[in-house]
């Protein structure tokens, strides 16, 4: 492995990012280790993610990865900052779910509705926009999302919602199962009048196909792994690391890959390279 970019994370859910970095840096060389013997890692405490996330990136560091993405919230804010000072010769590029992804110039922040009483008469009400962040459990609790939202009170309504549920039926293969969508309805049943919707776990965009039926056409759905991926790709082409190869390779690691698991990952990558190979060692 020489002149790749690095991507890990529990399990299929950062194949969704993968997917962002191809059609950013189609061609690239793509190793992604899924650590499935930990998966989930949404329900992991702070230490435990710290400890294998520093075991992981020494795999890649020793193998000389241009950059490294970690294709997972819940593990990008257990302790980013020491990731990256714990291993300093390495570009470790995190997965955060910011809702000021939705904040660009221009961006209406308020709706209007108008009332009228006979002693002030026709007067405008404003109402805040509303944020939906999905994420897991481990994620909701991270102190920068709860720190992300504290600061945006003033200027738009943000919920967080845990939906650990989700992960497990990308991981499953369930997402047209009548359980989960189910489950997905009882998950939004509170918030029909969103404006936006993040979705804070890479497993997550799997989903959307799912997640549009049950939400309104006009709710702006945002993933934090494609911020993520403009990230990385502002990264190498800032620095002349961006490559041409003309048959770019993607390695998937995963230490309990077989046939099936196999089929899943080729379906769910989205790439028009047939150099896909798989192994459940590094």
């Amino acid at each position: 492995m020489d002149n790749y970019i690095g991507i890990f994370d529990s399990g299929f859910g950062g194949i969704s990012v993968l997917n962002d970095l191809i059609n950013l840096m189609p061609n690239e060389n793509y190793v992604y280790f899924a650590d499935s013997a930990n998966f989930p890692y949404g329900k992991k405490s702070k230490s435990e993610l710290i400890n294998i996330g520093k075991s992981i990136i020494e795999k890649f560091n020793t193998r000389k990865s241009k950059a490294l993405v970690i294709a997972c919230n819940t593990m990008s804010t257990s302790d980013l900052p020491y990731f990256a000072s714990t291993f300093p010769g390495l570009k470790i590029i995190g997965t955060f779910p910011d809702y000021t992804t939705f904040l660009k110039p221009g961006t209406i922040l308020y709706d209007s509705t108008l009332s009228y009483d006979k002693e002030n008469g026709l007067k405008a009400k404003k109402h805040k926009k509303k944020v939906l962040i999905i994420a897991t459990s481990a994620t909701c609790k991270s102190s920068f999302l709860l720190n992300n939202i504290a600061n945006s009170k003033s200027i738009i309504d943000v919920y967080i919602e845990p939906a650990d549920f989700i992960a497990e039926a990308v991981e499953k293969d369930e997402l047209e199962n009548f359980s989960f969508k189910n489950k997905l309805i009882e998950l939004f049943r509170e918030y029909k009048d969103i404006d936006y919707l993040l979705l804070g776990c890479t497993h997550f965009p799997f989903a959307i196909k799912q997640i549009r039926e049950i939400l309104d056409d006009n709710v702006e759905i945002s993933s934090s792994g494609e911020i993520t991926a403009k990230k990385c790709f502002e990264y190498i082409t800032s620095n002349n690391l961006l490559s041409n190869v003309e048959n770019p390779y993607i390695k998937i690691i995963d230490i309990n890959i077989d046939d099936s698991k196999e089929a899943l990952y080729r379906r769910l990558i989205n790439s028009k390279s047939d150099n896909i190979s798989f192994s459940k060692t590094f």
